[in-house]
């Protein structure tokens, strides 16, 4: 599909085109990752795989400058001896429903009966979703080193990274290790660090619009009730980190998290 075309079926979905061709891009198709810019490339190359670079990007970063931010406290060697594994997936989900309804009036002129009312309706919906799911991990051990450059180069923040809202902002991965290794640190030397540490964010954007014309005759209202058209669309990204020992253990724990977030979001669409 175009931009010209995608952009066109949304906006038909969202200002109200009665017809059900109208709903084209909005639960009939596989959604668009990015609904102003959209999927196709451009002359620098893919809009979406900029995007998913960047983050990659920005997760290492944050990763970087809080191991060397809790390298500065008493007691922390033991986080470069750890690895974090990292999923980062993204959901884009595109909903429509066109729900039309008349109702008639016809004067019946018998005794006691002024007239007999008639309503009819019937509704239809759409449903498209598109998931695409990353997963890698890292060396703390690597990171440091490459945490060593940055600060010899000056840079001790991301925020070349953090351009905008959501998962473009700062995510808050450096604070939540500096917090992990500052508990740690406080029981002394002889403490045992922790066996894993996890850390999982996620953001959800949604926009809706419907729209609801009515014709009134003289024996009929069309659409007097309800909306003739609506549609939603939603994006959701979510961040799961698990730092510890890269064995067998962490890996269960990081499924884990991975499983009770896929069973929750199958559970909210059911409800919905």
């Amino acid at each position: 599909m175009s931009n010209k075309t995608r952009k066109f079926s949304f906006a038909l979905c969202l200002l109200g085109a009665i017809p059900l061709t109208a709903l084209s891009g909005c639960g009939l198709f596989t959604p668009e990752k990015y609904l102003l810019s959209g999927d196709n490339p451009d002359d620098r190359g893919s809009p979406g795989g900029r995007f998913e670079h960047t983050i990659v990007q920005h997760i290492q970063c944050e990763l970087r400058v809080g191991l060397w931010n809790a390298s500065q406290l008493p007691n922390s060697g033991w986080l470069r001896t750890y690895g974090g594994l990292v999923t980062l997936k993204l959901t884009v989900q595109d909903q429509s429903a066109l729900s039309p309804n008349a109702a008639f009036l016809t004067p019946f002129g018998l005794k006691g009966v002024d007239s007999f009312s008639l309503g009819i309706g019937g509704s239809g919906s759409a449903n498209a979703t598109r998931t695409e799911t990353m997963s890698y991990n890292y060396n703390n051990g690597e990171l440091w080193k490459e945490a060593v450059k940055d600060v010899r180069a000056g840079i001790t923040d991301c925020q070349g990274f953090q351009q905008g809202v959501f998962i473009s902002s700062d995510l808050k991965i450096g604070q939540f290790i500096y917090d992990k290794a500052v508990v740690a640190g406080a029981s002394g030397p002889e403490a045992k660090p922790f066996s894993a540490l996890q850390f999982e964010i996620s953001f959800l954007a949604s926009f809706s619009g419907n729209v609801t014309p009515t014709w009134k005759f003289t024996r009929t209202t069309v659409n007097g009730s309800g909306n003739l058209l609506s549609a939603t669309r939603s994006d959701t990204n979510d961040v799961t980190i698990t730092l510890g020992p890269l064995n067998n253990d962490t890996k269960a724990l990081h499924n884990a998290a991975l499983i009770g977030s896929a069973t929750g979001t199958s559970v909210n669409s059911l409800a919905h």
